[in-house]
């Protein structure tokens, strides 16, 4: 399945690499699971400074907290690199100096080269620094789904009417949607706009509920009956269902 990076922008790997003044804020747009409690306490008291949290649980959320100016409440926020060209192209994310941020050669071999993940920059300027990566997935109960799928294919299977969880997210379901039909996931042409709209309708058929935040699949994978998870938040949904 797709995978996406998390990108925090802007102040990240300088509040990283420098010790901030006392009383100063760092305001953070995050997801779940992005900005735990422990963490922000520990960065807090080793720079001196206060940080906000504020938290986002879809792409769409995100771009309603950062559009139409907002965006100037927040210092950092976290995007994945698929929707990151849309906040560049309003002028919301503004380019790092790498340059400046020494602390992101202590990152892991992969993160260490910007210019190679794709969506990451812009004309030879950086956009973002990586922070972490998760496995977008799908999660079964092997009680009802005996043969493991190997395919997004099977959130559409009648088999599993009314047993499916889906994440409340317009642009990730459109990119399931392409995936399924073997579309570009990420750029959406326009002559495909109606065989993807229908593509989610059926798949709507098929939904028990969507979800936004990771624990709401546990409860609801506890209160019903549930076949097969899309796994937006991946590992972090395992190891909460374990």
């Amino acid at each position: 399945m797709d995978a996406a990076f998390r990108t925090l922008l802007f102040a990240y790997g300088l509040a990283l690499s420098c010790a901030l003044q006392a009383e100063e804020v760092l305001r953070v747009l995050a997801w779940p699971g992005y900005a735990d409690a422990d963490l922000v306490a520990a960065f807090a008291q080793r720079h001196r400074v206060k940080v906000e949290v504020s938290l986002v649980d879809s792409d769409d959320a995100l771009w309603q907290r950062m559009g139409a100016g907002q965006g100037r409440d927040f210092d950092v926020f976290a995007v994945n690199t698929a929707e990151l060209q849309r906040y560049i192209d309003a002028g919301i994310a503004a380019p790092l100096e790498y340059a400046r941020l020494p602390g992101t050669q202590r990152q892991l071999p992969a993160f260490r080269d910007p210019a190679a993940i794709p969506g990451l920059s812009r004309a030879g300027a950086v956009y973002g620094v990586p922070y972490t990566y998760a496995a977008m997935g799908l999660i079964y109960d092997r009680k009802r789904v005996p043969v493991a799928p190997d395919s997004i294919a099977v959130l559409w299977d009648a088999r599993y009417r009314g047993q499916v969880l889906a994440f409340d997210g317009s642009s990730h379901n459109f990119s399931l949607a392409a995936l399924r039909l073997g579309l570009p996931p990420f750029r959406v042409r326009e002559r495909d706009w109606s065989v993807l709209v229908q593509t989610l309708v059926a798949l709507r058929r098929n939904v028990l509920g969507f979800y936004t935040r990771p624990e709401e699949v546990v409860e609801l994978f506890r209160t019903n009956s549930v076949a097969i998870v899309f796994a937006n938040y991946g590992d972090q949904q395992v190891a909460a269902l374990r």
